[in-house]
């Protein structure tokens, strides 16, 4: 379920929400732009996270995408109810959204994971790089979201982890009744050569790019086979297709 925002359904509809897939992920954007908190505060009287939290069944089948704009209190309230935060720091960034507060949300216990919320990149190592280097640039320091794993470490266990929460899905593991989504990076490209481990994983983060990815497999279904998606000439073809209508309308 997936009512957009405060912003765009009303209080009724939100007080629905819950009951509307029991046991199923809820996902919502929260406080993404500092022209959304001021709006929410001025129509419903309180910063989106603070009514969110006040008035949501909050718990760990909700994803708050975005949460960019939280005070510290907000964002220790809002980690405890053990939501996980869906963060998209790729178009985060291209919008200006601002830097989500990753040590606050960890150090209040708080999951997350990693999505795209616009087609301008798509990227996963790209997008852990930017959670990364964001908070970096807004402290001033090193080795941000880290502890006493590396940091291509603490982000790839974080985000598999935040992920399945968000997707309602028994995965993020190679475990007895896990779903089977498993990844295998090409360790013949020169970036990952003679890394292993974690070594390998900050490899993957901070020196990743397109087409690293050489196989991987959704719930069993091997769907990206040497590095191309089974369906990549058919979803290519209309791709161009749909191109060719929308210059020819111009």
């Amino acid at each position: 379920v997936a009512p957009h925002s405060l912003r765009a359904v009303s209080r009724g509809t939100l007080s629905q929400v819950g009951e509307m897939r029991p046991g199923g992920p809820v996902h919502i954007h929260i406080a993404e732009q500092v022209a959304e908190v001021t709006e929410v505060q001025a129509a419903w009287g309180a910063r989106p996270v603070d009514w969110a939290c006040a008035n949501l069944p909050i718990d760990a089948r909700w994803c708050m995408i975005h949460a960019t704009q939280m005070t510290p209190s907000e964002t220790a309230a809002l980690a405890r109810t053990g939501a996980v935060a869906g963060l998209c720091p790729i178009t985060e960034a291209n919008l200006g959204d601002g830097i989500f507060d990753g040590p606050g949300w960890v150090a209040a216990g708080g999951a997350f994971g990693v999505g795209t919320d616009s087609n301008v990149r798509i990227s996963l190592p790209e997008e852990l790089r930017v959670l990364e280097y964001s908070q970096r640039l807004a402290l001033k320091a090193r080795a941000v979201m880290a502890d006493h794993r590396s940091t291509g470490r603490f982000l790839w266990d974080g985000v598999l982890r935040g992920g399945a929460m968000a997707a309602g899905r028994p995965t993020g593991a190679i475990a007895p009744g896990m779903w089977a989504d498993l990844m295998a990076p090409d360790m013949g490209d020169l970036r990952l050569e003679a890394f292993a481990g974690d070594q390998m994983l900050d490899a993957f983060v901070f020196s990743g790019r397109d087409g690293l990815v050489r196989d991987l497999w959704s719930a069993g279904r091997h769907i990206v086979q040497d590095g191309r998606h089974i369906a990549r000439d058919a979803v290519a073809a209309r791709f161009r297709a749909t191109m060719s209508r929308l210059r020819a309308a111009l």
